[in-house]
């Protein structure tokens, strides 16, 4: 075989082959996959570990406001850690609204405002934290223990 023929064979062979740069930017892209994967599985790692399975209530965990389940007792958990506004009708009858609240996990704190900010001292935390009282302890609050209360227009229930 001549020397001329084998150099040609072998620059066709060279020609075949994809120039440097597409072996650069295939090895960028598969980095690239491969931090996103890392990403998305230390995503998912940390809200699995945040999930609820530590937070979710017990039976006892219960809010009422006017003798009305708001969270617990078949009203689920949907007011957990949601602003929400007393009834016009609390709002409106200075002797509303009875709340009361059960189990030591859980507090309500009203606001005098209805964006469930504190107004210097105008907030009230009812509820037991205390995990050394009975799970079923119960404490409530009413405009009968401080008129003012009748006028709280917002309130927030939360995990202690």
């Amino acid at each position: 075989s001549s020397p001329f023929l084998r150099s040609s064979v072998q620059a066709l062979e060279l020609d075949r082959q994809p120039p440097f740069s597409v072996y650069l930017r295939t090895m960028q892209f598969r980095l690239l996959v491969a931090t996103v994967a890392v990403a998305a599985a230390s995503a998912l790692s940390v809200s699995s570990k945040g999930a609820d399975t530590t937070n979710k209530l017990d039976i006892n965990q219960k809010v009422y406001i006017e003798n009305a389940p708001v969270l617990g007792d078949g009203a689920g958990e949907g007011a957990l850690n949601v602003c929400s506004s007393f009834a016009a009708s609390h709002v409106s009858n200075p002797d509303a609204p009875a709340v009361k609240v059960c189990g030591t996990g859980i507090k309500l704190t009203a606001f005098l405002r209805g964006r469930c900010e504190g107004y210097y001292e105008h907030h009230k935390e009812i509820g037991s934290c205390n995990t050394g009282e009975d799970s079923s302890t119960c404490v409530t609050w009413s405009p009968a223990d401080d008129a003012r209360f009748g006028e709280y227009q917002s309130y927030l229930i939360e995990q202690c």
